[in-house]
This record gives C-alpha cells, sequence and structure tokens, in this order.
C-alpha cells in the first residue's frame, strides 16, 4: 500500500483541475442557454446548476486558492441570475 506522501501529486492536481474544468463547462452551458431562451424554466435550471455545483468548487477553492477565482465568478453569476441581470460566463484561465 502506498503512503499519502508517496502518491503522485500531480495525479491529484489533474483531477482537481479536470473537476473545475467540468463544473465550469456545466455553468457556461446553462448560462448560454439560459441568454438563448430566457424562460422561467431556464432561470431555474440555471440556479439549480450553480447551486448544485457550487459547494463542490468552495471545498475545492479551500484547499487550492488558484480555484477561488472560479467560486467568486460562480456566485457573481448566482446574483445576477437571481436579480435578472446580465450574466457574464465564467473564465477559467
Amino acid at each position: 500500500m502506498t503512503s499519502i506522501k508517496d502518491q503522485d501529486l500531480s495525479k491529484n492536481q489533474r483531477l482537481v483541475r479536470n473537476i473545475v474544468l467540468h463544473a465550469v463547462d456545466q455553468v457556461n452551458f446553462t448560462l448560454k442557454n439560459l441568454g438563448k431562451r430566457p424562460t422561467f424554466a431556464m432561470l431555474i435550471e440555471c440556479e439549480n446548476c450553480l447551486t448544485d455545483l457550487m459547494p463542490v468548487i468552495k471545498l475545492i477553492a479551500d484547499d487550492y486558492i488558484e480555484y477561488a477565482p472560479v467560486y467568486d465568478q460562480m456566485t457573481n453569476a448566482l446574483e445576477a441570475v437571481q436579480i435578472h441581470e446580465d450574466v457574464c460566463l465564467i473564465e477559467f484561465a
């Protein structure tokens, strides 16, 4: 059995990055759909997507500070959706 200190950290880092990328893709897809079809159902779907994925990104951002801006952008997007303002897509560099 391999101890934790001997594990390949790059695999863990890639996994975390892939999780964040997937969350960003899902949120951006929903935000684009809301922009194309701003119905009440799409608004609810967008809020659901954001509120489902934000806790995951928050947990990651707590341990990996470089992902904190993604969480902040998601928070801003959720607020914009809830007050019916223009929404910007989440940027992940």
